[in-house]
């Protein structure tokens, strides 16, 4: 691997759980072990599927200011003819980053894509202007959604 980083093994079950409904998770984020050999799931950062409150802002807040961080979201949306749900694979590589933390995140964002195999769907933002409710839509479908999240659009 050109950046050194393995994926832990954690992260691809817990992505193997959501691929198949099963991990009762909505959000969770990825980062780097404390030696930044390992991309580990990050305790505490995560959205259960049956938590209640308003899923975008929420998911918002837990994007860290200054660092960077992966995420993958299970996201439910309506389009004009169906209901449809993806996955999508998020970078957060915000611009107050350090240099050095950006470099690593985005050579190994290669590796860990490999290993969500299936997901279709990616998103990279570089700033909270960027994380929006449109933005998101935008990455989901070429076509019009009626809503998302419970997000009228």
């Amino acid at each position: 691997m050109a950046s050194g980083v393995q994926v832990d093994d954690s992260v691809v079950h817990l992505f193997q759980e959501m691929k198949r409904m099963k991990s009762g998770k909505k959000a969770v984020f990825f980062c780097f072990s404390r030696d930044e050999k390992f991309i580990i799931v990050e305790e505490g950062k995560e959205i259960l599927s049956d938590d209640r409150c308003d899923f975008f802002p929420r998911l918002k807040a837990l994007f860290p200011e200054k660092k960077c961080c992966y995420a993958l979201l299970d996201i439910h949306y309506i389009t004009g003819e169906s209901k449809k749900q993806d996955l999508i694979f998020i970078m957060w590589a915000p611009e107050d980053a350090p240099i050095k933390q950006k470099l690593l995140y985005a050579s190994s964002k290669l590796y860990l894509n490999q290993a969500l195999i299936g997901v279709t769907k990616q998103w990279e933002i570089h700033s909270y202007d960027e994380l929006t409710v449109d933005q998101l839509a935008q990455k989901l479908t070429s076509g019009k959604i009626k809503s998302l999240e419970g997000h009228c659009i």
